[in-house]
């Protein structure tokens, strides 16, 4: 494997877009649910624990931005390789690219049962999971341009969320956020573990950085687009707090979508009816980043054309998709893809970062060395 890839100009990307599809990423499904599995470790002082999950996920993604700049235009699939060895490189790439298969199918599901659930109770989980991922599929194959172009509208909606908290904050008792500071250090500290699987999504720069035309200005951009995600979750935490109390919230399978339920127009009596198809238009970049990231490892590692790589991975989610059909299995594999997402995402960059800096410290002690040798 090469371990530095340089894309074709018509495939690049301007670096600035790199904030809407960290952004994008970062925003899916876990938004609807997050807040209930947060405050019932730390209580009203949830919106705390978001901070502090938010500051961790800035400080990941600068480690992830640091990792890359020590190659000229690589990705994760090459640095791993690089670092550890051909063989010991693409196991770490193989389950890298497991991991964004089962962060897929967790999406994929969940926003099926909430169809199901709100909506269409009738409606069986295979026809639901045919048109997502056919829709996907149609998308991913005009390559990663036309992916960042459909991901731009989900940036849209997202802010029409932020809109529609005003109907609740209406009806907010700030009370509820009091007294601050309650909840002991380790109960903000599981809270925030508790976001890991909201606040994953930002790991897809490893592998859309050789994309990127102005490398340099790509950190501030991951940062950015972070930012916006953090400021939203917050927002919407806050509103959530002050409207539910703890036990109400506890009864909430999806605190966002009852928040919803608030929202009153003369001509529509039911907006989360509105609001849950349109939900669609955010999960599918989730689905397709994560596939395309997918792809792009077998293209890497085997060379395995890219149209062919995509319909085996969606065939493979859509097949183990049928399997998770109750409640409790949903919330299983949810649970099992938290707990892989907070050593994938926030563990293994910093051990990364330091293998790979020791191995470009040897490179370069190991080129002195030479040329030193050279000039006696």
């Amino acid at each position: 494997m090469e371990i530095n890839v340089y894309p074709k100009k018509s495939n690049q990307l301007p670096s600035y877009l790199l904030a809407i599809l960290v952004h994008s990423n970062q925003v899916g499904m876990g938004v609807l649910g997050f807040q209930r599995f947060v405050a019932k470790e730390a209580g009203h002082d949830a919106w705390i624990s978001l901070i502090v999950a938010g500051i961790a996920a800035h400080l990941i993604m600068w480690i992830i931005m640091r990792t890359l700049s020590l190659y000229p235009s690589s990705d994760l699939y090459g640095i791993n390789c690089d670092v550890f060895g051909t063989w010991i490189g693409n196991v770490l790439n193989l389950l890298y690219m497991t991991y964004f298969t089962m962060i897929t199918m967790a999406i994929l599901r969940s926003y099926i049962e909430v169809l199901q659930t709100w909506m269409f109770p009738k409606v069986s989980t295979w026809s639901f999971a045919l048109v997502i991922l056919g829709l996907a599929l149609y998308t991913i194959f005009g390559g990663i341009r036309i992916i960042t172009g459909f991901t731009f509208i989900s940036l849209v909606f997202t802010v029409w969320v932020i809109l529609d908290m005003y109907f609740p904050l209406q009806y907010a008792r700030w009370s509820y956020l009091y007294p601050v500071l309650e909840a002991k250090l380790p109960q903000i500290l599981n809270g925030s573990i508790a976001m890991s699987f909201t606040m994953v999504g930002f790991e897809i720069s490893y592998v859309l950085y050789p994309f990127l035309r102005e490398k340099q200005r790509a950190s501030v951009s991951a940062q950015l687009g972070m930012l916006y995600t953090n400021l939203i979750y917050l927002c919407i935490m806050i509103v959530t707090l002050t409207f539910f109390s703890k036990k109400q919230l506890m009864q909430a399978v999806w605190p966002t979508l009852n928040l919803q339920q608030m929202v009153y127009m003369p001509f529509l009596e039911r907006f989360e009816y509105i609001i849950i198809p349109i939900w669609l238009l955010i999960i599918l970049p989730n689905i397709m980043l994560y596939t395309w990231c997918v792809s792009r490892g077998f293209k890497r590692m085997f060379n395995w054309p890219a149209k062919k790589t995509t319909t085996l991975v969606l065939v493979t989610i859509f097949i183990a998709s049928q399997f998770f059909l109750t409640r409790t299995h949903i919330n299983a594999m949810v649970d099992f893809a938290s707990r892989v997402g907070l050593y994938v995402v926030f563990a293994y960059p910093p051990f990364l970062y330091v293998m790979a800096s020791l191995k470009a410290m040897w490179r370069k002690k190991r080129s002195g060395g030479h040329e030193h040798e050279s000039s006696t």
